[in-house]
């Protein structure tokens, strides 16, 4: 198992991630596979309705969804003890990357799970 993924925390974006299907289909078979998932966005919680919704759906914790209000994602990554995170924003992952030495991002592409 991927070192990263050992540490049972794995969290997603929401937009341009878990706002398409194959971004649910990977949050959903990492909770079958029995890892903790949150939701790491950078929207408002003002704006999380339909964040709420989707966790929801998938079967996420409303407690793990987690809003940045538009900051870096890294800080949160480490606060959150997060392994693992997928994103569509190149520029936060290579900040994760970069700055938070224990922890992995991967830039997630949506042709890349279908």
């Amino acid at each position: 198992m991927n070192k990263y993924l050992a540490k049972t925390r794995v969290s997603f974006d929401y937009d341009g991630v878990l706002s398409t299907p194959q971004g649910k289909r990977l949050a959903k078979n990492a909770l079958a596979d029995g890892l903790e998932v949150l939701i790491l966005t950078a929207r408002r919680k003002s704006e999380g309705q339909s964040v709420f919704n989707v966790a929801d759906r998938i079967g996420i914790s409303r407690a793990n969804v987690i809003f940045t209000e538009g900051k870096d994602k890294y800080t949160f990554v480490m606060k959150h003890h997060i392994g693992l995170h997928y994103d569509n924003n190149q520029e936060q992952v290579d900040k994760i990357n970069a700055r938070a030495p224990h922890h992995k991002a991967i830039l997630f592409k949506q042709d890349d799970y279908i």
